[in-house]
């Protein structure tokens, strides 16, 4: 798509942001008015806009996007999201621990046992872990603690909770994450530990590492994304 603007601003609405393109308001793809709730988040949209060159490229606007989709999706699909975020708990990748070898056993252990502890001190919610992939039940009374924990987040940060919880294939790496315990690199760590491990051993392919690049993208924009709700 061609450039078709010249002006780029941002007006406040009440108590939300909207950015304008030749005065008139950008929408959403479903046609839903882009409100904006922080002044950082709408200057953050706003120069997405203004750094387009000749031609629009969606690539180059990750947070435009992610407002699109908070916006077109997760406001729509919020119960059906939390319970997709709840269900994660269940297949938590840090309550499957590997047997052996021993190096990756204590790696686990060094990196992911902290992060389980601090889930139980500051949320009092237990998830249990099992060596081996055989599927371990959580209990009922902890899923619903997460479920009430989540459901206190509103839809931008939502969005933002939802890409590091996908990407990080756990809902507690993601809430570490989320709440400021642990960096954007010790979750991209914590979140593809037993990966890393395996490439340190055994070296990687040049699709593997494109796969991975984009997955660390789209972490990084997650954290960025959450930092502008705030």
């Amino acid at each position: 798509m061609k450039r078709f603007y010249e002006d780029i601003s941002v007006l406040k609405q009440d108590k939300m942001y909207v950015v304008m393109l030749d005065g008139k308001t950008i929408k959403t793809p479903q046609k839903n008015l882009c409100l904006l709730s922080t002044r950082v988040m709408a200057d953050a949209v706003a120069k997405e806009w203004e750094d387009q060159d000749k031609n629009i490229d969606p690539a180059s606007m990750p947070m435009t996007k992610m407002i699109n989709t908070a916006i077109d999706r997760v406001g729509v699909r919020r119960n059906e999201i939390i319970t997709e975020l709840v269900n994660f708990s269940c297949s938590d990748q840090i309550c499957y621990r590997a047997d052996n070898p021993q190096e990756l056993v204590d790696l686990q252990n060094k990196i992911w046992n902290p992060l389980l502890r601090r889930l139980k001190k500051v949320h009092n919610i237990e998830l249990k872990f099992t060596v081996g992939i055989v599927f371990q039940e959580q209990d009922p009374k902890q899923l619903m603690k997460i479920k009430k924990l989540i459901e206190g987040i509103e839809d931008f940060a939502l969005m933002a909770f939802y890409g590091m919880v996908t990407v990080c294939g756990s809902i507690t790496i993601g809430l570490n994450l989320f709440e400021g315990y642990i960096s954007t690199d010790e979750a991209w760590k914590a979140g593809h530990l037993d990966e890393n491990f395996q490439v340190s051993k055994w070296g990687n392919d040049q699709d593997a590492d494109d796969r991975r690049a984009n997955l660390k993208d789209e972490l990084e924009n997650s954290v960025r994304f959450h930092s502008l709700c705030k």
